[in-house]
């Protein structure tokens, strides 16, 4: 029997503004239906948790654009490499409610360094740090419509090499990936 791993799919792009609509038990399906074991959503953004001995994205991807029409990128990580990501969270991120805290994590392909030089700098109003495979940013609420990632990046090419978490669900991801 081969050994089963724990894994987080992050997809971009579920059930924002009207688009891309897929029911939390039917994206639950479409991955048993693939072969993962053990399968979990949380909330309706697209956070899939799972067991399987490997876990292939291009698979995933074509397995949800056959079922669901879904042309959207995911990422897939294992539960290791999640929880080491978050582990380096700046202690400044997620704990202040002045402030938005976001999870940005890059896409296969690209870098948080890489994402970073194709942006305009940050703004006073915000805050970055990165570790592999994930920007922590927060920015001031009351300023958010001068923040470099509210302003700039959702409008940028960089930003469809990103899935965005904020910290709540960060943070809950990790708990819920503990307990598998």
């Amino acid at each position: 029997m081969a050994r089963m791993n724990v894994y987080l799919a992050l997809l971009r792009g579920i059930n924002v503004g009207g688009k891309n609509v897929i029911p939390m038990a039917d994206l639950r399906d479409a991955f048993a239906e693939l072969g993962f074991e053990d399968v979990r959503t949380y909330i309706q953004s697209g956070n899939v948790l799972f067991r399987a001995p490997s876990a292939d994205e291009g698979r995933i991807e074509t397995g949800l654009r056959e079922r669901f029409d879904y042309h959207g990128r995911l990422l897939v990580m294992t539960r290791r490499r999640y929880l080491a990501s978050v582990a380096q969270a700046p202690d400044w991120w997620g704990d202040t409610d002045t402030h938005r805290h976001n999870a940005l994590f890059t896409l296969a392909g690209t870098t948080p360094a890489r994402v970073l030089r194709a942006l305009p700098p940050p703004s006073e109003y915000e805050t970055i740090a990165t570790a592999p495979g994930v920007i922590f940013w927060s920015g001031l609420k009351e300023r958010l419509t001068r923040t470099m990632f509210v302003s700039k990046l959702a409008g940028h090419p960089a930003y469809q090499e990103l899935t965005v978490r904020n910290s709540r669900t960060t943070h809950k991801l990790e708990a819920l990936l503990g307990e598998m």
